[in-house]
């Protein structure tokens, strides 16, 4: 059996919607591709529940291609800023093939002989999972769905999944208790997996870039299922791009010594880029123009590009190049240019600057 792992992709219908239903229209496409029998959306497949209500019918549209079965776990972000006080979303119509799975505690389904689905929809505490198990095992595997933060698990993503993985927490010994061999989970956004045992672990991350500093490609997981093993692939998704941030080095007269294009040839019309400034100049009038060449030229042609409004790196002496010592050691430095290379170069003369003017003091 074959069946596709998703997570976190935060459909909005605010912030940059057309993006993220191009997201979703690649992940029905890649899962077409790869004749996947079923999807696995483990949890905020929409930013809000007010998303989730705006969003639901195009949702439907865009995955109606896939002859297969959906399943839907919700996650923290479908409950958000919800008004009213209903608690599971089969109350909506969501057609034949996305089938809900919101079920508390659990819901144990079986697919076929091979597989079989323990799903465990989002809350703020798991303490009382165990009070009732599962039946025992009748397929040759159980894989768990969740969203939620594993304790036992390495995590070093971002400040902000730290704070994500105050809630919702359930132990690594709860799964095993729980009879699952693979757990396909969401809610941290930076992929990774773990094995416990006989038990993997899995978090796909998010599948486009929802904030700042979610750094790499976003992804699904392919998982190949047979009656010995289960094998996983992963599965990149091009259009949900990279973020990425750029640190350009200003020289004396507040221009960087590459070219426009060469610091940004390599991104795509579907990446987040954010711009940083370091160095020590006489005068900031050469960024600028720079900053303006970059919006100029590039602005359409990556999905978000910004600047950082901290400036602070950048340290701005007039009449600099009038003291002796700096004028020697600028001497030196552009005589060994051809001889390294040009960031390493940059930052050893950004250093030697910033020690003379220290030593200065």
């Amino acid at each position: 059996m074959k069946l596709i792992q998703f997570s976190d992709l935060h459909l909005s219908a605010s912030n940059e919607p057309e993006y993220c239903l191009q997201v979703l229209h690649e992940m029905i496409e890649k899962t077409i591709n790869l004749e996947c029998d079923a999807i696995l959306l483990c949890g905020d497949v929409f930013d809000t529940y007010n998303d989730m209500v705006s969003l639901r019918s195009k949702f439907l549209e865009i995955i109606s291609p896939f002859q297969g079965i959906i399943y839907f776990l919700p996650g923290n972000h479908e409950a958000l800023r919800r008004p009213g006080k209903e608690t599971s979303l089969q109350i909506f119509d969501w057609g034949e093939k996305v089938k809900v799975l919101d079920d508390s505690p659990y819901r144990l389904e079986k697919l076929n002989e091979h597989v079989e689905i323990l799903s465990i929809p989002h809350r703020d505490s798991y303490g009382d999972l165990l009070l009732s198990l599962p039946a025992p095992k009748s397929a040759h595997f159980r894989i768990g769905l969740a969203h939620a933060t594993i304790v036992g698990m390495s995590f070093t993503g971002l400040k902000d999944e730290e704070e994500e993985e105050k809630s919702g927490l359930i132990d690594v010994s709860q799964l095993q208790a729980l009879g699952c061999d693979y757990v396909a989970v969401g809610h941290i956004h930076s992929a990774r997996t773990q094995k416990f045992g006989n038990m993997e672990v899995c978090y796909a991350g998010s599948s486009r870039v929802w904030r700042m500093g979610e750094n790499g490609a976003r992804k699904g997981v392919f998982l190949n299922v047979s009656s010995s093993e289960i094998s996983k692939t992963e599965v990149i998704l091009k259009t949900a791009g990279v973020y990425a941030e750029i640190l350009i080095s200003l020289g004396l007269n507040g221009i960087p010594e590459k070219s426009v294009d060469e610091y940004l040839s390599s991104f795509s019309r579907y990446d987040w880029v954010r711009v940083r400034w370091s160095g020590i100049v006489e005068s900031m009038s050469g960024k600028k123009d720079f900053q303006k060449k970059i919006e100029t030229e590039w602005k359409s042609k990556i999905r978000r590009l910004e600047f950082d409004p901290d400036e602070s790196q950048i340290i701005v002496i007039e009449n600099l190049l009038e003291n002796t010592f700096i004028q020697q050691f600028v001497k030196i430095m552009d005589s060994k240019k051809e001889s390294m290379e040009l960031v390493e170069w940059s930052r050893a003369k950004e250093i030697g600057l910033k020690l003379l003017l220290e030593v200065g003091k």
